[in-house]
């Protein structure tokens, strides 16, 4: 029997891992689910109207509580400045006397003094985007809340906000559009900082908790990192019911990946399928057998990943031997022909139990050999998961508050939803995959949106900081974020607004991209805030999918509307500045190239896009199929 039917173990470790890198790397039921959720939001948009008069005073308590927040907050920020050489000038700026003496005020607060500190806070000055100064400002905006509601114009405000709930949910019920939501969450935010309209607040997060992120990956595209012919030719050497056999084994079959249905995690077996095929020579006594042995073998190592870890079973291993007796020899001067008789006979008695005997020595070899070397690649695979993957991703705050893998016979499938307690995701169901597609990804832009809120909200980046990424990660830097030797195209700066400063709005084949800044800097000049969109049509190039831009970059004031009034002289001069860097960021057509790939998977790439749409109720759906020369099996011989 073959000693060794699966070889090159390092080659088997790099082509398992190889998958961790990639794994770590119906229109009709869709319009159905989309009604129920045009209708939830009318349903919602009513109790919200109704709730109006439900107005609860903030008791004593919750005020106490708040100002001991508070008072929390103070400690790293006062430890900050006291450290700072600028600490006095931050002290003087925040007005640090009415910061102590509202944080122990408690059940004495007065809403006007802490709605001006929440402005302090809230202005776009560089350094209030510390963590220190951050946490201090969410403690004040929700005593500000609760001191409204206690004794403020509280009741007003949250019947405001009521109404402008109600009137935002039937715009997305009637549009059917993601955008039409976008001032819902900071107002279930202020309504959560004061305790009001638990019910409503929980029925909208409910109505708009679906995954956002779904990815599709076919095993088409893995298998061929794993999948390869077998074929080797070994010594044999063994001992069978005292015997010793020798002789050689050709072993030839495959190994492939096989992706195992399951809906809690992710499965799949590497498989190994071979026959091997031995001629030996076994002597005892005067009597020497030639025989042909015919073994089936198959082993199999499942593999399971899951959001956590990736784990591996036990390798399952069989062996179904056939023997026949090829010829036969007697090394004796008299009696060969009584000889001859009596070994054909004990031959055929002992056929069966020599058989057993093989299959269990072939599967405990098969058995312990695949599964020593697929471990190193298991191994291996975990690391790569953990430090490629979730590592990151965690210490990004990138991780998907959910996130589910599971398997069907031909597809890995990845459902998330990243979205913080106060962010909104999905209220439907993703666009059709199209069959070709070997990747597809399902992207919902409350993905992209609340991604960017929670790393750029309010946070000032200057051209250096690109510069410093860029080298980082060994980029070249963007000509347009760049100096230009125009002296209007100086060093530059931009503080982010807290909400939405980087946000994707998708409607019917168009993909808006707004970026919304509190504050420019150019040079030495300092400018107001000002929104800058631009507007992609999806169509098909030559070479594929590609994104058109739709006339000008438009650059205005946040909320601005043509003919309310005329622009100052500082942001015309700003809109200028803007227009020239920002006609360069958003260039007139993106041509998307085809996605490359790596290792073992490099001769199936580049992927050229198959499919790219959007959707006015927010989603996107990209997706890559196999290129024209892409698909073949590694012809190399192990």
């Amino acid at each position: 029997m073959q000693r060794n039917p699966v070889s090159a173990p390092a080659r088997g470790r790099r082509l398992v891992a190889r998958m961790g890198g990639w794994l770590v790397a119906g229109a009709a039921v869709t319009a159905v689910a989309d009604d129920a959720a045009s209708r939830r939001f009318e349903e919602i948009a009513g109790d919200a109207a109704r709730a109006g008069g439900s107005f609860r005073p903030v008791g004593e308590a919750s005020l106490d509580a708040a100002a001991s927040n508070l008072r929390s907050a103070l400690v790293p920020l006062d430890a900050l400045l006291g450290r700072s050489k600028s600490g006095a000038d931050w002290r003087k700026y925040l007005d640090w006397p009415a910061l102590e003496g509202q944080a122990s005020s408690g059940q004495a607060a007065d809403p006007r003094v802490l709605r001006d500190l929440e402005k302090k806070l809230g202005s776009p000055e560089m350094g209030l985007d510390m963590p220190q100064f951050v946490r201090v400002r969410k403690a004040v905006t929700k005593y500000a809340e609760l001191a409204d509601a206690a004794r403020g114009d509280g009741a007003k405000q949250f019947s405001d906000r009521l109404d402008k709930l109600s009137s935002a949910l039937l715009t997305a019920s009637a549009s059917g559009q993601a955008e039409a939501l976008a001032p819902v969450a900071p107002i279930l935010e202020r309504l959560v900082e004061s305790g009001q309209a638990p019910g409503v607040v929980a029925a909208i997060r409910g109505a708009n908790s679906r995954p956002n992120i779904h990815l599709e990956v076919a095993e088409d595209l893995l298998a061929p990192a794993v999948n390869r012919p077998v074929d080797q030719v070994q010594p044999v050497d063994d001992v069978v019911l005292g015997t010793r056999i020798r002789g050689t084994g050709h072993t030839t079959g495959n190994v492939r990946l096989d992706f195992v249905p399951s809906g809690e995690k992710a499965v799949f077996d590497i498989i190994l399928g071979a026959t091997n095929i031995s001629h030996t020579r076994g002597t005892q006594g005067p009597v020497t057998v030639n025989s042909r042995g015919v073994t089936a073998i198959d082993a199999r190592r499942r593999i399971f990943l899951d959001e956590f870890n990736v784990a591996a079973a036990p390798v399952e291993a069989s062996a179904d031997t056939n023997s026949t007796v090829t010829g036969m020899g007697i090394n004796a001067r008299f009696g060969k022909r009584l000889i001859r008789r009596i070994a054909t006979k004990k031959i055929a008695e002992s056929k069966a139990q020599a058989e057993s005997i093989a299959e269990g020595k072939a599967r405990d070899r098969i058995r312990h050999q695949f599964g020593e070397q697929t471990e190193p690649a298991v191994a291996q695979m975990r690391d790569q998961f953990q430090q490629k993957v979730r590592g990151p991703l965690q210490a990004r705050g990138l991780y998907p508050e959910s996130f589910h893998m599971h398997t069907t016979d031909r597809h890995l499938r990845i459902v998330a939803r990243k979205s913080l307690a106060g962010q909104l995701a999905a209220f439907s169901s993703p666009p059709a995959a199209s069959a070709d597609n070997i990747i597809t990804a399902q992207i919902h832009e409350s993905a992209v949106n609340n991604i960017l809120e929670e790393k750029l909200g309010g946070k000032v980046v200057t051209q250096d900081d690109v510069t410093r990424i860029a080298k980082e990660q060994n980029l070249k830097m963007p000509d347009s974020l760049g100096s230009d030797p125009d002296a209007e195209q100086k060093t530059w700066a931009i503080t982010f607004a807290k909400y939405r400063p980087v946000t994707v709005a998708t409607s019917e084949s168009r993909v808006k991209v707004t970026v919304r800044g509190d504050k420019f800097v150019s040079g030495e000049r300092s400018f107001p805030g000002m929104d800058i969109a631009a507007v992609y049509a999806v169509g098909q190039g030559p070479k594929g999918p590609v994104l058109v831009r739709e006339g000008n970059v438009q650059i205005s004031p946040p909320g601005f509307k043509s003919g309310d009034r005329k622009l100052t002289m500082a942001e015309t001069s700003l809109r200028r500045i803007l227009q020239k860097r920002f006609d360069k960021v958003f260039k007139d057509a993106i041509e998307i190239e085809p996605l490359p790939l790596q290792g073992e998977l490099a001769s199936i790439g580049p992927l050229p896009m198959n499919q790219l749409e959007s959707r006015k109720d927010g989603w996107l759906v990209a997706g890559w199929r196999k290129g024209p020369a892409g698909g073949g099996v590694p012809t190399e011989v192990v």
